[in-house]
């Protein structure tokens, strides 16, 4: 518990860090008059989501039936926090002029997105390990990391996003299905999803370490 009431003074910490990339998109229309990179603001609201469930969950002090289903909500949308790693890839339209501009922006949002991330996740951990023992919790967690993984290769590779689980869930289970029943047909997915997953895994345990140990 005393985890929990720590992550408290990240809302302001991460409201500062937020204002400051919102800035720079501002400053970018200003100097552009392009619209174009708007779309990390959206991308930034969908990585808060699973922070502001974690904070209601525990605000809410939920019994055992809302927090397992507020957790399957948090685990859908929480793959969009580290997402926001993948929009460097729309460096490619940047000119020579704006393309460090545009680098710090993008890294302005892809920290944001993970540090929120890895703050909702340290808060589920503690919840979860009020439930179970530290080694099954460290195992959860290891593998919802492993599963953001996938989940950005649903959204970046075969652009499925978290509203599909409800609008179109027949051919999202479907594409899950496939890569899981056939994984030698889709080894991509495979090294895609260990790649981001284990990329994951080592930042969130290189910055629990560090937290602890200074």
């Amino acid at each position: 518990m005393n985890t929990l009431k720590k992550t408290f003074p990240f809302v302001i910490e991460h409201t500062i860090a937020i204002t400051f990339s919102l800035l720079l998109v501002f400053i970018r229309y200003l100097k552009t008059d392009s619209f174009f990179y708007l779309f990390l603001i959206w991308n930034l609201f969908l990585a808060c989501i699973p922070y502001g469930i974690t904070l209601f969950i525990h605000v809410t002090k939920a019994n055992r039936f809302i927090f397992w289903s507020c957790f399957l909500i948090w685990l859908v949308f929480l793959p969009n926090s580290p997402y926001i790693l993948t929009d460097f890839q729309h460096l490619r339209t940047s000119t020579i002029s704006s393309i460090w501009y545009d680098v710090l922006l993008i890294l302005s949002f892809a920290i944001n997105g993970l540090l929120i991330g890895f703050t909702s996740i340290r808060m589920m951990q503690s919840m979860i390990n009020e439930r179970f023992s530290k080694k099954t919790t460290k195992i959860i967690i290891y593998t919802i990391l492993l599963l953001c993984g996938f989940g950005i290769y649903l959204g970046r590779i075969l652009r499925w996003n978290s509203w599909d689980v409800l609008q179109n869930p027949i051919h999202l289970l479907s594409d899950i299905a496939k890569r899981i029943l056939f994984p030698i047909q889709y080894i991509d997915t495979w090294a895609f999803t260990l790649g981001f997953g284990g990329f994951l895994i080592i930042t969130y345990q290189m910055l629990y370490i560090t937290k602890n140990r200074y």
